[in-house]
């Protein structure tokens, strides 16, 4: 199947993009050591999520209707969250700390649209009903917030976790 105008469109944006990630990662002045091998996973990630977002872009114009939103919500899950490993190696290059707060921002954001992503794959081959959506996301939130608020020590770790893996279950059970 030839390329759409609209996907071609939306592939150059994602690329136009790209090309200011270097600045926006601040590659010029956070320099990886050749045996920073957390610094190295970061980038690599980094780089492994901008290909599947092209790459799910680029496929979702091939696919039937009903699948195609998912696709997209999929590539742009994948896109925000290299954007955020570019800022999470750079505080890791610069500080040798593991970056607690990007990594929770990143998946406040991602987790909710993989909630998404997954409510429009349920829908694709299903009737479910918009109940479902709301019941993930509120596990998905309570997941978040306890695993944050136990590693940035608000509350007792084991607190955090017990009460975080509740959500992670009632996602399961809602599956």
């Amino acid at each position: 199947m030839k390329p759409s105008l609209g996907m071609t469109a939306k592939v150059g944006l994602l690329v136009a993009g790209l090309v200011s990630l270097p600045s926006i990662a601040n590659a010029a002045t956070a320099m990886l050591a050749t045996n920073d091998y957390v610094g190295i996973s970061f980038w690599t990630i980094s780089m492994a999520m901008v290909a599947a977002s092209i790459f799910f872009l680029m496929e979702a114009g091939r696919l039937p209707g009903k699948w195609k939103t998912a696709m997209t919500i999929g590539a742009l899950v994948q896109i925000i969250a290299a954007v955020h490993y570019f800022y999470m190696r750079d505080v890791w290059v610069m500080t040798g700390d593991t970056p607690t707060v990007y990594r929770y921002v990143d998946w406040l954001i991602t987790v909710p649209l993989q909630m998404v992503e997954f409510y429009f794959i349920l829908a694709a081959v299903a009737v479910v009903s918009g109940g479902i959506f709301w019941r993930l996301l509120i596990g998905s939130l309570v997941m978040l917030v306890a695993g944050y608020a136990g590693e940035a020590g608000l509350v007792n770790a084991w607190l955090g976790f017990v009460v975080g893996m509740a959500g992670w279950f009632y996602i399961l059970y809602e599956i």
